[in-house]
C-alpha cells in the first residue's frame, strides 16, 4: 500500500515539474514581426516576461534564427531588365545563433520580471532578406523562453542573373568586324613595308661579296719589323726582263774598274 502511495506521489510530482518549468519560461512578444532593412540592419523590438523574478539582473540567452524562406531577386528571360522576387522555401538549414545578455534590472540594481529588449540583426552576420524561425532559450539550462516566433526580414538581396540567353551576340559581331578591319589596316602598311624592304634587301645582297668567291688582287705587301736585315726580297713573279741587262752592265763596270786599278 505504501509503495502505491509513493508511486502516485512521484507521478504527480513528475507531472507538476514540467508545468512549473513551462510556466517559469515566461513569454516573448515581438513589436514587429516584419522589420524593414535599414543600412544592412534589422532591429527586433521585443518584450520578454521571465515568468517570475530572475535571480540575476542579466540573464544570458541564446537566440536561434533558422532560415525557412529565401527572398531571391533575379533577372529572367521574361523580365530581363527589372528583377523579380522569388520566394524559395528552405529545409534543413543551419541556424544562426546569437548570444546576448538580457537585462532585467534598472540602474539602481532593482530586478524586474519583465523587460523590453532590442536585438539588431546584420547582413555581415549572415542574415539576408527572407523568413526565419526564432527560438529563444536560456543559456544556463536550455529552457525555451516563450513560443517559436516566425519573423520576416524585409529588404533587397543581391540580384542574380538567371536569363537563359545573355544578349551579347551583337557585341561579338562588332568585335569580329572590328578585328577584321584592324587586320586589313594592319596588312596594308605591312605590304608597303615589304615592298620597300625587298629592293633594299636585294641591293644588300648584291653589294655583299659571296663567301665562296676569292679576291682578284693579292693583299698588299707587309713592311718588315724593326731589327731585321733591311733587305726586301722581291718575288720571282715580280721580276721584269729589263733588270737582267742592268745587272750585267753593273758587273761589267765593276770589272773594268778593277782592271784599271791593277794597271795603275
Amino acid at each position: 500500500m505504501l509503495a502505491r502511495v509513493v508511486a502516485v506521489a512521484l507521478a504527480l510530482l513528475g507531472a507538476w515539474l514540467p508545468a512549473t518549468a513551462a510556466h517559469a519560461a515566461g513569454t516573448v512578444t515581438l513589436a514587429d514581426r516584419s522589420p524593414k532593412e535599414d543600412g544592412g540592419r534589422w532591429k527586433l523590438k521585443m518584450t520578454i516576461n521571465y515568468g517570475g523574478t530572475p535571480h540575476l539582473g542579466h540573464i544570458p540567452m541564446l537566440f536561434s534564427f533558422t532560415p525557412t524562406v529565401h527572398y531571391e531577386r533575379a533577372l529572367t528571360d521574361q523580365s530581363p531588365e527589372k528583377p523579380i522576387l522569388n520566394k524559395i522555401p528552405l529545409q534543413n538549414q543551419q541556424a544562426i545563433n546569437e548570444s546576448m545578455d538580457v537585462g532585467f534590472s534598472d540602474g539602481s540594481g532593482k530586478v524586474f520580471s519583465i523587460t523590453k529588449f532590442d536585438f539588431v540583426l546584420r547582413r555581415d552576420r549572415g542574415f539576408e532578406a527572407g523568413e526565419y524561425e526564432l527560438v529563444i532559450k536560456r543559456a544556463s539550462d536550455g529552457v525555451q523562453m516563450g513560443q517559436k516566433q516566425r519573423i520576416t526580414l524585409q529588404g533587397e538581396n543581391e540580384v542574380i542573373d538567371r536569363r537563359a540567353i545573355v544578349f551579347t551576340g551583337e557585341k561579338k559581331k562588332k568585335d569580329t568586324s572590328a578585328g577584321k578591319a584592324d587586320a586589313e589596316k594592319g596588312d596594308e602598311p605591312a605590304t608597303e613595308e615589304d615592298a620597300a624592304s625587298e629592293p633594299a634587301s636585294d641591293a644588300a645582297e648584291a653589294d655583299a661579296p659571296s663567301g665562296d668567291a676569292l679576291p682578284d688582287e693579292a693583299p698588299p705587301p707587309v713592311d718588315p719589323k724593326q731589327g731585321g736585315c733591311g733587305c726586301r726580297l722581291a718575288p720571282a713573279e715580280a721580276a721584269t726582263p729589263l733588270a737582267l741587262p742592268l745587272v750585267a752592265l753593273g758587273a761589267a763596270a765593276a770589272f773594268a774598274r778593277r782592271r784599271r786599278a791593277r794597271r795603275g
